[in-house]
């Protein structure tokens, strides 16, 4: 029979800049090469996609290594060694464990790849690897050294910016748009001195009035951000973005970040770079230190804890809140705080929820589902070999990797031998190839300890199970009265996830799947208001029953 071979093409934009690699050029050049081997073409994959991302990791190489699993292609063809991975440890991996299951390996650089180790093979993947990161060095050097001179690095212009560029076209620094700077010094107005009448307003309250005035958000001024609201629609995400930026206080900074990470450099790296300020040093400061009294006083006035806080989400796709009104306490969809109900289209008319009446409800679906320990530990088995599942690709590289070592070892232990034994150009070549293996012997031990990491982290250990199934026993022999933490921690140990539908609730965890309708209670009555909720007044005054309709909480009509 014909064999099955498919191609994998991978460019990224420094690939295309550098050297030209076109995914058609790419694709031509493996055709021709699948047409002499005398095989048929299955799949064409075009990556676009970084070499230093695992192949298994990125969209189509992780679609080509599924193919590959179920034994769909019996060969695989690049057009460079590069195109599969500029990493070299990913590189070995992935060529091993494909060489393991039979399926042949091509690269028009280097021809048929035999073994993972083939000395042709290596070479090409320490030089991509080493390329690549030569690369980055250069770029950042380059780049922090442009910073130095006191010029912003291309990057998206702030709102209320535009960029600035000297005569070649390149980036020099920021300049204020009148119309944009005058909306953040608005904001920072309202926010520090407050509006015409003296009062401040919250970072919420300043979205609702720049969304009445219809003001265009960062978001539609500035293309490549994703929207998923209506026009001139703020959120307060986005006021308090604009109050904790310094370069509106007139500085910018480069390198804050490390790479694509969250991670902060140490303050001593970043580079500071003067910009034209749209308010004062002092407004700034001030701003800084009433959103960390703001912050302190939120965390101090938490009175009330939520079990299903992060875990509950309405029929319309957003999570619910905890709130206090009327006495009690009761989750909202959020779309009531973060949508501006009299200025936007009503997408969810969801009511809120009574918490002492969901949470009831949930906890004692988990009790019942307790009460089987058998089916109860048959989901956990099933659901932990899901876990172990997804994390086959991770378990896979270390297992090459951790043979790939072995064989480094031995390689390391021949070129010794044979070292002591050699003398002049001969001795000379050995020593390269024990510079080589040391390389890669540090590579792949530095990888195995990130594998090993990366796979120990892992909820459904045995000891957890074990753990839910003890606690599942203690609550029905008495020995354990759940206080909030336990529940806490075992809704989370099981993945609980609680969906709510006009009046009934669906909770999806690791376990199975439990439905049911919310419990009714008697209706809330009295107490402070803290943003609607239900009411058993029989003459509600008309501007109550306005606010309410405003707030979400009553239909048009009523």
């Amino acid at each position: 029979m014909t064999k099955k071979a498919a191609i994998y093409a991978r460019v990224s934009t420094d690939d295309q800049a550098d050297k030209g690699y076109s995914l058609p050029s790419q694709l031509d050049g493996c055709r021709h090469y699948i047409d002499q081997l005398g095989y048929s073409i299955v799949a064409e994959f075009k990556e676009d996609n970084s070499g230093a991302i695992p192949v298994a990791e990125r969209p189509y190489g992780k679609r080509l290594t599924e193919m590959i699993k179920l034994r769909e292609v019996d060969a695989v063809i690049v057009h460079q060694v590069d195109r599969l991975s500029r990493d070299i440890v990913d590189l070995l991996a992935t060529v091993r464990n494909w060489l393991r299951v039979g399926v042949e390996v091509y690269a028009l650089d280097v021809g048929r790849i035999e073994s993972e180790l083939d000395i042709v093979l290596v070479i090409k993947g320490w030089q991509g690897s080493d390329e690549r990161k030569k690369i980055r060095e250069r770029s950042m050097r380059g780049k922090r050294a442009k910073a130095r001179t006191g010029r912003v690095i291309g990057s998206r212009a702030p709102y209320g910016y535009d960029h600035v560029r000297d005569e070649n076209g390149k980036i020099v620094n920021f300049e204020p748009l009148d119309e944009e700077a005058k909306i953040v010094k608005l904001i920072y107005k309202w926010y520090v001195n407050g509006d015409e009448s003296g009062q401040r307003l919250s970072a919420g309250r300043i979205a609702k009035r720049l969304s009445a005035m219809c003001i265009p958000t960062p978001g539609e001024t500035n293309p490549g951000y994703h929207r998923t609201r209506g026009s001139g629609m703020w959120h307060a995400y986005a006021v308090l973005s604009i109050i904790e930026r310094e370069t509106y206080a007139g500085i910018w900074r480069f390198g804050v970040r490390i790479g694509p990470t969250r991670n902060e450099r140490p303050k001593e790296e970043w580079i500071e770079v003067a910009v034209p300020a749209l308010v004062d040093r002092e407004t700034w400061e001030t701003a800084q230190e009433l959103r960390r009294q703001n912050k302190l006083f939120s965390r101090r006035n938490k009175q009330h804890d939520y079990l299903l806080s992060g875990l509950i989400r309405c029929a319309c796709g957003r999570a619910m809140s905890g709130e206090y009104f009327s006495n009690h306490q009761y989750y909202t969809c959020t779309w009531r705080n973060n949508h501006h109900s009299q200025l936007e289209e009503r997408t969810c008319w969801a009511h809120s929820v009574r918490a002492d009446a969901i949470e009831v409800d949930v906890w004692e679906s988990m009790l019942d589902l307790f009460s089987n320990l058998e089916k109860l530990e048959s989901q956990l088995r099933i659901a932990q070999q899901d876990e172990l599942t997804s994390l086959d690709p991770k378990l896979e590289e270390l297992n090459a990797v951790e043979a790939i070592i072995v064989q480094t070892e031995a390689d390391a232990m021949e070129i010794g031998q044979a070292l002591k034994r050699a003398t002049g150009l001969v001795a000379k070549s050995l020593e390269q190839n024990m510079v080589e293996v040391n390389q890669r012997y540090d590579a792949m031990c530095k990888r195995r300890q990130i594998l090993q990491s990366e796979i120990s982290v892992t909820q459904l250990t045995d000891d957890a199970v074990q753990g839910v199934i003890e606690f599942a026993q203690d609550v029905f022999v008495g020995k354990e009265n759940a206080d909030f933490q336990v529940k806490r921690h075992n809704l989370e140990m099981l993945k609980v996830q609680v969906e709510v539908d006009n009046g009934k609730f669906t909770i999806f965890s690791l376990a199975g799947k439990i439905s049911g309708e919310i419990r009714k209670l008697p209706k809330a009555t009295g107490g402070s208001s803290g943003g609607g909720g239900v009411t058993n007044s029989h003459s509600p005054n008309k501007a109550l029953l306005l606010f309410r309709f405003h707030a979400g909480l009553l239909p048009l009509g009523m």
